[in-house]
């Protein structure tokens, strides 16, 4: 009785599953044929072949579209012993065709086999379809068929190896991407972080954002480590996303906030720091952000076991610096003049002036909030009153501080939410009595 399309046939023996160590499986080959002659010839002739120490299992189909099913279910069939003429005159080829092309499956080693070369002429098979050999029926003596099996599962082998290093080799550059960004390495002009080595730097403008979340410190001490971490994750992995989205590189990570550059326009780390504001609030968190563009020095710092990158520069000094004054002024978003000269109108119509901050070696900057991201109601309170601060700070600037804090005054007891204005009323009242 001839076998049915689905019969499994093991070697040496009989039909009967031989016994095959875990570390060992057998490699899969497949027989299409009409004729069952073919199939027991294939048995006979493969009968105790073994590859690197692993057996071979055939499987015996006889028709295309059966070899279809089996090929779709079983993604590991090393080797397709293939006849060309069975339900029609190229059925064979088709089902190569489809191998490559609607399987996708371009390891596989397919051999065809033909008793009527006629029909499809050797030269033109191989040129035109991706096999791995091609044989007249009445020339493959039992060694040469084994031989040429042995040849395609060796191919098939060292194929499955070359696409498993790849694998491997995305797999270990995208782990190496969430430790040295590829953006990052971009602007220190190596393609990946092989090429990059101790001392590597590139000096240039950028904008620099620097958050810190508020608040994290007290929320820590009522909470596990655990709870912690899982905190500060789900924290990251809500802002880091607009950062990456306007084209910005996270430098480093300093426990609760972070440090990140922006290569282009300042308008992108603004842009990104009023998604992060918006996205913090969703959480229920606040963040202080402070931004900065100037000339940085940006490289791989450490030693040879282990490095990474930084961003040293005295403009990062001056944007952490603007990022704590967010606190003292209770507000979310602060920009030096630098950046803020560069905004475009729509983003500029949402600013405000907050005064001048002197810090350390740095010269005088004025600096600016961006309260685009605010809550509707305080936005529209800070719209409000916006011609009247420009007004009072240019006076301030003007040292006629009398007349800045009268204004200042009108503003905090009609607005006394804005704590904004307390402040800067108090430092109209400091100086007026220090000169007094």
């Amino acid at each position: 009785m001839a076998p049915h399309d689905d019969d499994l046939v093991h070697f040496p023996a009989d039909d009967e599953p031989v016994p095959v160590p875990v570390s060992a499986p057998p490699w899969k080959i497949l027989v299409v044929d009409d004729d069952q002659e073919v199939h027991d010839i294939t048995r006979l002739a493969l009968a105790g072949l073994a590859v690197d120490g692993r057996p071979v299992a055939l499987r015996s189909l006889h028709t295309a579209a059966a070899a279809r099913d089996a090929l779709a279910a079983e993604r590991d069939i090393g080797v397709v012993m293939l006849d060309v003429v069975m339900e029609s005159d190229h059925a064979g080829l088709e089902l190569a065709r489809w191998i490559r092309h609607d399987l996708g499956d371009p390891h596989v080693r397919i051999v065809l086999r033909t008793g009527q070369p006629g029909l499809a002429p050797e030269h033109k098979v191989m040129s035109d379809y991706d096999i791995h050999d091609y044989r007249d029926k009445t020339e493959l003596t039992a060694r040469r068929l084994a031989t040429t099996v042995l040849g395609a599962l060796r191919s098939y082998r060292d194929l499955t190896a070359i696409a498993e290093l790849h694998r491997r080799e995305r797999v270990l550059a995208a782990a190496c991407a969430r430790f040295v960004p590829e953006r990052l390495l971009a602007l220190l002009g190596r393609s990946d972080a092989a090429e990059a080595v101790l001392g590597d730097q590139v000096e240039r403008e950028m904008t620099v954002l620097v958050v810190d979340q508020r608040g994290f410190t007290d929320r820590a001490e009522r909470q596990t480590a655990s709870d912690t971490f899982a905190a500060l994750n789900h924290f990251f992995a809500a802002i880091v996303p607009p950062i990456d989205e306007q084209g910005g590189v996270v430098d480093k990570y300093l426990g609760d906030g972070l440090i990140a550059v922006f290569p282009d326009s300042p308008v992108h780390a603004v842009r990104a720091a009023l998604a992060i504001v918006a996205r913090a609030r969703d959480l229920g968190v606040g963040v202080g952000i402070g931004v900065h563009v100037g000339p940085v020095t940006l490289g791989l710092v450490g030693a040879d076991g282990r490095m990474q990158s930084t961003v040293v520069a005295d403009t990062v000094q001056l944007a952490a610096h603007v990022e704590r004054l967010t606190r003292r002024f209770d507000v979310a978003l602060l920009v030096t003049e630098a950046v803020h000269a560069r905004l475009p109108r729509e983003l500029a119509g949402d600013t405000r002036p907050l005064g001048v901050s002197r810090t350390g070696k740095q010269r005088p900057t004025a600096i600016f909030e961006v309260f685009s991201a605010d809550a509707p109601g305080l936005r529209a309170d800070k719209r409000a009153t916006r011609d009247a601060v420009v007004t009072a700070v240019r006076a301030m600037g003007e040292w006629r501080t009398a007349e800045a804090e009268q204004v200042l005054t009108g503003l905090t007891v009609e607005y006394p939410g804005d704590l904004a204005l307390t402040v800067l009323r108090e430092e109209c009242r400091r100086h007026r009595h220090a000169v007094s």
